[in-house]
């Protein structure tokens, strides 16, 4: 009976603290959860924005490289050109009036050739340099004859040439091209042969290369090409 009492008793003890450590372990308080951030409604959810890495001060840059022109825009180029035309504009002298190099005399026949007052282009010699500039302009160009032992500055108007000795004054006339009536009663460069005796007369002297008619102080010359038996050349110069 003493044994049986003592495992009773040993049992009972063992329940007791069995039954005490399960109470401990229910009575133990709950761990709350971690509660999310609230993120308010009003405000737009930032956005990190990613920062790009300096470059780096070690990569060298080749100067020698020119950079990309930038294109102009359209308005940039007009006013550019613009410019340059009023440029060029500003530079450029003005077009002198009147007559001008470039552009072809006016021929008015105002006295045709006669025997007794021999003229050609309307033109008698002796006529000053100052008359001619009025009637014609300025010629095309101007050279100087020097063969003669008397020098004859040369007046070129491209259809016709016009010499002056050293008074200034007109030396000879040639003409050298079939749109220019050289004021020969109707008479011009490739007319045949025949057509001269009915325009000026007989002549002073007539050959397969040459007819000449002379009158004073002058001399019309009208050089033949004896193939085509046509005029080539008109010549009034001082005898």
């Amino acid at each position: 009976m003493k044994r049986k009492r003592s495992f009773i008793g040993f049992l009972s003890v063992v329940i007791c603290v069995t039954v005490f450590a399960v109470g401990c372990q229910s009575k133990q308080p709950a761990v709350a959860p971690v509660a999310e951030p609230i993120i308010p409604q009003d405000q737009p959810p930032v956005v990190a924005t990613p920062v790009n890495p300096p470059e780096s001060d070690t990569e060298s840059v080749d100067s020698s490289v020119p950079a990309p022109a930038t294109p102009l825009p359209s308005s940039e180029k007009v006013s550019l050109a613009s410019a340059d035309t009023e440029t060029k504009n500003a530079t450029e002298p003005d077009s002198p009036k009147g007559k001008t190099p470039s552009s072809k005399p006016k021929i008015e026949i105002e006295n045709p050739y006669t025997q007794a007052k021999p003229t050609l282009l309307g033109l008698t010699l002796k006529t000053n340099t100052s008359e001619i500039l009025n009637k014609f302009g300025k010629p095309k160009d101007e050279f100087v004859m020097d063969e003669d032992a008397d020098p004859m500055i040369v007046y070129d108007y491209g259809d016709f040439l016009i010499g002056f000795n050293s008074k200034k004054e007109v030396h000879f006339i040639d003409v050298r091209s079939a749109d220019v009536d050289p004021g020969l009663n109707g008479l011009k460069l490739g007319d045949p042969v025949t057509a001269v005796n009915k325009a000026l007369g007989k002549p002073t002297a007539n050959s397969n290369y040459v007819i000449t008619y002379k009158a004073t102080g002058a001399m019309l010359k009208l050089d033949i090409d004896p193939k085509t038996q046509k005029i080539n050349s008109i010549k009034l110069f001082a005898d």
